[in-house]
């Protein structure tokens, strides 16, 4: 599906291991912006006259950003997809990583495109990362070379784990379980949003567990959050293209006993100082 000297499309900024991988298997990534409903059509319009075999979306709780695409979005994508001269080649793969912990609606691009998109839903977040499970769906052709692809090695999954993570999917107690996770989840992530937004630092995205800060300066911003024991990830590792200053905080791992407001004050003067700290440095 995707070989080497290909040309891909991803959303910017996206998940380091995308990266990581495209750049072993040798292809040309193409980079497009996104807002708060997706990835931005103009940009993928233009993307898409470079003949791109792939695109790859997240279509929720985007990490980093946390945006979640808006079911208009990707009626605008699947409409953009079909206009262009790569319809009926490209391969549209969307990888929801989140699955049930993401508060926001799925919308596919496999509503309007079917016979061109490949849907991954994750249960490691949701159900637990023991499980090291994933359901795929969508086109056919796709799906028997993975398949077959799998068979050349030991890339079967466990039987016994499907036949446990089967049983969760149905089991009352686990739903129940899971409702009160996305919940809070969802309301650990607003907190830190409100506290940023006072402080006028901003934020992207509604949704995840992971929080996109635009900060003043990334490695100042970095050294003063490590010296109070906060950890974040840089920024830069996610990015294709030019961008500003930016930090990845997974306020997911904010739990109970942790005092969430203290660590977004603290994530808020991170992010404003470490541009008093670059001004002084000049």
């Amino acid at each position: 599906m995707v070989r080497l000297g290909d040309r891909v499309v991803v959303e910017h900024p996206t998940f380091p291991p995308l990266l990581d991988l495209l750049e072993q298997i040798g292809v040309d990534v193409i980079g497009v912006p996104m807002d708060e409903e997706g990835i931005e059509t103009d940009a993928l319009r233009g993307a898409l006259e470079q003949s791109p075999s792939a695109l790859f979306l997240q279509p929720r709780a985007q990490n980093p950003t946390g945006v979640t695409m808006s079911a208009r979005r990707a009626a605008d994508i699947a409409s953009t997809i079909r206009s262009s001269a790569v319809a009926s080649s490209i391969t549209i793969i969307e990888d929801d990583h989140a699955g049930d912990i993401a508060s926001g609606d799925l919308h596919s691009i496999g509503r309007h495109l079917p016979e061109r998109t490949v849907h991954i839903r994750s249960y490691s977040k949701s159900h637990g990362p023991d499980l090291r499970l994933a359901a795929v769906g969508g086109a056919g052709d796709v799906i028997s070379r993975a398949a077959n692809r799998r068979l050349l090695g030991p890339g079967w999954s466990s039987r016994i784990l499907q036949a446990v993570l089967l049983e969760l999917l149905d089991d009352r107690s686990t739903l129940d379980a899971l409702a009160r996770s996305r919940e809070a989840y969802a309301q650990r992530r607003r907190t830190v949003v409100e506290v940023l937004r006072r402080h006028h630092v901003r934020t992207t995205g509604t949704d995840g567990i992971n929080l996109w800060v635009h900060v003043a300066d990334e490695r100042s911003a970095l050294m003063a959050l490590a010296a109070q024991g906060i950890g974040a990830a840089p920024g830069e590792p996610f990015m294709v293209l030019e961008h500003p200053d930016a930090l990845r905080v997974t306020v997911g791992l904010l739990g109970s006993n942790t005092d969430i407001v203290g660590v977004a004050e603290a994530i808020a003067s991170a992010a404003i100082s470490s541009g008093e700290a670059r001004r002084g440095q000049r």
